[in-house]
């Protein structure tokens, strides 16, 4: 594989590391593989969240299989996002370095969390966007977290001031189990370090310095001959290794937090998956209805001819821009025509009600033509009659336009919206 290693020019990490994680202040070898235990979990979301995201599709959820080292943090986090104070709950005392038993890759979001406690949001977008970007890391989230190699972990703990932690999860002795005989757990496949693995190793002799306890000044006390040549256990098998109940509970809860840690990174990807989802469909639906909605004009144009006045009312209908791909609907010579026979329906009664008013009209005029009354007063009066009738006219027409024009925007909406 060819190598992945971060450019320190193209990147740059906090300045404030984990003083815990120090060279100086880690524990031996040994302790920290004795620290190792296998964890399961079981990884769920809600119904609704199921699919938003990589960490929450299918596959990614259900049981999950992992061996965990616990780090210590510092107890002052003040300034820190990552690890910002929730209310009523104290700040965490340690986290976890994981790595998952289906193929050995480590998390990396947990390295940068340990290494750099004090970091910003920001700061672990940035360093999450650039490992994503690597052929080394996985492309599943599982459990919100980013996995890469275990080659391309030993290279980021150099970068992160944690390679004797990350050593220590990938040494090949057996794992312990999570002290409970109920769970079946599969191990992370053992892991053979190449030559150019063993760049990032501690030095031998540092290493025998940081798993030799220190001594006192002079020589050292002198062992009786027989104390040490006498063994401890003459006969029989040597005796099993007591486990404290003390012990038991610590793992325990250490099994609690790890898998407490790996739901809350869960649960935060999917709400995070969550509101950007909600915040994508709340900008689209904002745009259809705000940004794309149809006009209808009525248009009404009035032409005096003599005494004879006539009115020409239509629709002018005007499309949004943007919506040349707006589909027609299937049969608009059936849609128009039925229009067009609801308007000449509704004129028929109306013509019928005009022409039953001019006729009580002549007959009022005949009336008083018979009198012999007012003769001086007809033409106004017929005038009136015939301007007032006028007026309901349009009055009318326009009305029945607006009817037309509701049906024909009903029936258009589907095609528009």
């Amino acid at each position: 594989m060819a190598s992945a290693s971060p450019e320190p020019s193209k990147r740059s990490l906090p300045k404030r590391l984990n003083p815990l994680l120090a060279p100086d202040e880690t524990p031996p070898h040994e302790e920290l593989i004795a620290r190792r235990r296998l964890g399961q979990t079981d990884l769920k979301v809600k119904p609704s969240q199921v699919g938003t995201s990589n960490a929450t599709k299918p596959g990614n959820l259900g049981q999950f299989d992992y061996a965990h080292l616990r780090a210590p943090l510092p107890k002052n986090l003040k300034g820190s996002e990552i690890f910002a104070p929730q209310r009523h709950t104290p700040n965490p005392e340690a986290y976890f370095l994981m790595r998952r038993s289906s193929d050995g890759f480590i998390s990396a979001t947990g390295m940068f969390k340990l290494a750099f406690p004090w970091a910003q949001h920001a700061e672990e977008q940035a360093e999450r966007d650039y490992i994503k970007s690597l052929p080394s890391s996985s492309q599943d989230e599982v459990a919100g977290n980013v996995w890469i190699s275990e080659s391309f972990a030993l290279e980021l703990a150099e970068d992160y001031s944690i390679v004797p932690w990350i050593v220590a999860l990938l040494d090949s002795t057996p794992v312990k189990g999570a002290d409970n005989s109920e769970k079946i757990i599969s191990s992370p496949p053992n892991f053979a370090f190449t030559m150019k693995d063993k760049v990032h190793l501690p030095h031998p002799k540092e290493a025998a310095r940081a798993s030799t306890p220190g001594r006192g000044r002079g020589r050292p006390r002198a062992v009786s001959p027989s104390k040490s040549a006498t063994p401890s256990v003459k006969n029989g098998s040597p005796r099993k290794q007591r486990v404290s109940k003390a012990s038991k509970e610590a793992n325990a809860a250490s099994a609690r937090e790890a898998n407490a840690s790996l739901q809350d990174s869960l649960d935060k990807s999917a709400e995070a998956a969550e509101a950007a989802e909600s915040e994508l469909s709340n900008g689209v639906k904002e745009e259809k209805t705000e940004g794309k909605k149809a006009v209808l004009k009525v248009v009404s144009e009035t032409i005096v001819n003599g005494t004879q006045e006539t009115t020409n009312t239509g629709l002018e209908f005007q499309f949004p821009g943007g919506t040349a791909n707006v589909p027609v609907p299937e049969n608009p010579e059936k849609m128009i025509a039925e229009a067009q026979e609801m308007v000449d329906q509704a004129l028929k009664i109306d013509g019928e009600s005009s022409r039953a008013s001019k006729r009580k009209a002549d007959e009022m005029d005949e009336a008083s033509d018979e009198d012999g009354e007012g003769v001086g007063e007809q033409p106004a009066k017929r005038a009136k009659i015939l301007e007032e009738e006028l007026k309901t006219e349009r009055v009318r027409n326009r009305a029945l336009m607006g009817v037309t024009a509701t049906l024909l925007i009903g029936a258009l909406i589907p095609f528009i919206v």
